[in-house]
C-alpha cells in the first residue's frame, strides 16, 4: 500500500465532472491502492454542492473513503494556522483552513489542486 493522504474537495469534483474518470488524480490514487481520507469538511463543501440526482453516485464514492472527523486536535491546528495566516497576511478560505488543519492534525500530507492557497500554510504536507 502507498503514502496515506487526505484528499481536498476539488479533486472530488475533477472526478465527478470528468468525461475520463480513468485519468483523474482520484482514480489514479484509487488504482495504485492508497489509502485515502478525506475531511469532514471537505465531504461537506462537496455534498452541499451535489445535485439531489447526483447523491447516490456520491455516497457511492464516499464509502470507500474514511472520513476524518472535526475533532478537539483539529480545531487547535485550525487555530494555529488561521493565526500563521493572519499574522502573515495571507488569509484563505476558513474551509481550505479546517481542510489543511485535518490533514496536519492527522499527520497526513493533503492531495489538492489548490496549491496557491495550500501552499502558504507551513506545517501542511501537500501531494
Amino acid at each position: 500500500m502507498g503514502v496515506a493522504m487526505v484528499i481536498d474537495s476539488c479533486v472530488f469534483i475533477d472526478y465527478f465532472r470528468s468525461k475520463n474518470k480513468e485519468n483523474t488524480l482520484l482514480a489514479r490514487l484509487n488504482k495504485q491502492q492508497q489509502k485515502l481520507y478525506v475531511s469532514a469538511v471537505a465531504k461537506y463543501e462537496v455534498l452541499s454542492g451535489a445535485h439531489e440526482r447526483d447523491m447516490d453516485e456520491w455516497q457511492r464514492i464516499f464509502e470507500e473513503i474514511t472520513v476524518l472527523a472535526f475533532d478537539d486536535a483539529t480545531v487547535a491546528t485550525a487555530r494555529n494556522v488561521f493565526r500563521q495566516l493572519k499574522q502573515e497576511s495571507k488569509l484563505i478560505s476558513l474551509g481550505d483552513i479546517l481542510i489543511a488543519a485535518t490533514a496536519i492534525a492527522n499527520d497526513l500530507p493533503l492531495a489538492t489542486f489548490n496549491r496557491d492557497h495550500f501552499e502558504r500554510i507551513r506545517d501542511l504536507r501537500l501531494v
